[in-house]
């Protein structure tokens, strides 16, 4: 970075809370439940604290990744395991989140379990086709299952449901660096309700590998993705410096 002569502006926080365009159901509640994700959507389907980016870019600046930690004047310290249970009520006990992360067929895949995938990109006469991630944009997602149908049976709840859930982790938990696209891989794993993910697990590695890159700017436009709300509140637990004041 110091050969490059980068200028290191706050990074551009890429998670955020559910919504409001994409509406929670109560129909949704029994089948959100089955998956364990039902307290972490509880919690950020409700308002969320605004998050400071200087500070976050702050610590993420002092992030290692050699040793999966930030480098302070007074210690090394991380995110663990407890702190992502006890502020994301994510369950850290249950199978590991691991897939294949092959994207071929993906749009054939998707259509066979919501019912429909993003349109290809149109290609001008004699162009070359762009070539687009594995996932669906989040305004496509909002303009097509923002809201279930009253009379919606039981089959087609499960889909806006399992659509949902997949919009909401795709900005909470594993948002990436583009802050753009939900990847198809995340709904890959709610293809089964009840699979008894470790959520809170795959949450914690994948904002090491978030603050990987991060420390680095690697990517073009300066984002950070993964689960921006668990580090604020952990910083804000243990560090003094960019913590909100208490109401009284």
């Amino acid at each position: 970075m110091s050969e490059k002569k980068m200028e290191l502006m706050p990074l551009k926080i890429r998670s955020h809370g559910a919504s409001t365009v994409m509406q929670y159901d109560e129909r949704y509640t029994a089948y959100i439940e089955m998956t364990g994700l039902l307290p972490f959507i509880q919690l950020v389907s409700r308002s969320t604290p605004n998050l400071n980016d200087a500070a976050l870019t702050a610590i993420i600046d002092r992030w290692r990744p050699e040793t999966h930690s930030f480098h302070l004047r007074t210690e090394e310290m991380t995110v663990t395991l407890q702190d992502v249970s006890m502020i994301t009520a994510l369950s850290i006990e249950g199978k590991p989140l691991c897939m294949s992360t092959n994207s071929e067929g993906w749009r054939e895949q998707m259509e066979a379990l919501i019912g429909m995938s993003p349109p290809e990109p149109k290609v001008e006469d004699g162009g070359k086709k762009d070539r687009v991630p594995a996932g669906a944009p989040f305004t496509w997602t909002t303009a097509n299952f923002a809201h279930c149908p009253e009379d919606a049976n039981d089959e087609v709840i499960q889909t806006y449901a399992r659509v949902y859930m997949w919009y909401v982790i795709s900005t909470t938990i594993f948002a990436d660096g583009t802050g753009k696209n939900a990847p198809w891989m995340w709904l890959k794993a709610l293809a089964v309700f009840d699979n008894k993910f470790s959520w809170g697990s795959a949450a914690l590695a994948y904002l090491y590998l978030q603050l990987d890159d991060a420390c680095r700017r690697s990517t073009k436009d300066g984002g950070v993705g993964g689960c921006m709300l668990l580090l604020s509140i952990w910083s804000w637990e243990c560090l003094p410096v960019g913590r909100p004041k208490t109401s009284k």
